[in-house]
């Protein structure tokens, strides 16, 4: 299994049976959660700059957690797999990967490799490509809620981070993690 500090350096994707959920708050906590992010932005010789935040209540959603439980918990007990009460559920219980299969196996599969490639996190936000991101103009729609789109390509895959301006807090903050696979070129919006 490994470590916060082993998947830093890695430069393959680990197994996903080589991490856990644990391991993924532990890296999200030391790798992204202290740093706040300043990005310079141009756009029609307008200049502007925004601060990115990774708060501890973002990590359930990135990872899409509720998605995997929302059908197997009660709705008394969703919280626990969202927002800070999921992030405080996850430290607290240990709750593990082997958990949320046996929750939803099926939908389990289909986010895993969010897990696997969560490790690229700080490469995509180092050294971002980025996009204005406005639903509207995508065909055929989509529910990604963000502003701003982070891409970059590594190993067979495109890996996106979409972050949004919470007007409240002040700053932008993390909202969609998604990827594309390049070997079998799926859909990369749904």
């Amino acid at each position: 299994m490994y470590k916060a500090e082993e998947l830093c350096g890695l430069s393959v994707k680990p197994k996903i049976n080589d991490i856990d959920l644990n391991v993924l708050q532990d890296y999200y906590r030391k790798f992204l959660n202290p740093f706040i992010y300043q990005y310079d932005i141009t756009e029609d010789e307008k200049q502007s700059s925004i601060q990115l935040r990774f708060d501890e209540e973002n990590f359930c959603h990135l990872l899409g957690i509720e998605s995997i439980v929302k059908y197997s918990v009660s709705k008394k007990d969703i919280h626990n797999y969202k927002g800070q009460s999921g992030w405080n559920f996850i430290q607290s219980t240990g709750l593990s990967f082997n958990d949320l299969k046996k929750m939803n196996k099926s939908k389990f599969r289909s986010i895993k490799a969010k897990f696997v490639y969560f490790y690229l996190m700080p490469d995509i936000i180092e050294n971002p490509i980025a996009v204005n991101f406005e639903n509207k103009n995508v065909d055929p729609p989509t529910k990604i809620d963000c502003d701003i789109l982070f891409y970059t390509k590594n190993e067979n895959a495109i890996v996106h981070l979409g972050i949004k301006e919470d007007e409240t807090l002040g700053y932008y903050i993390p909202k969609t993690f998604l990827l594309r696979k390049l070997e079998r070129m799926e859909p990369m919006f749904t």
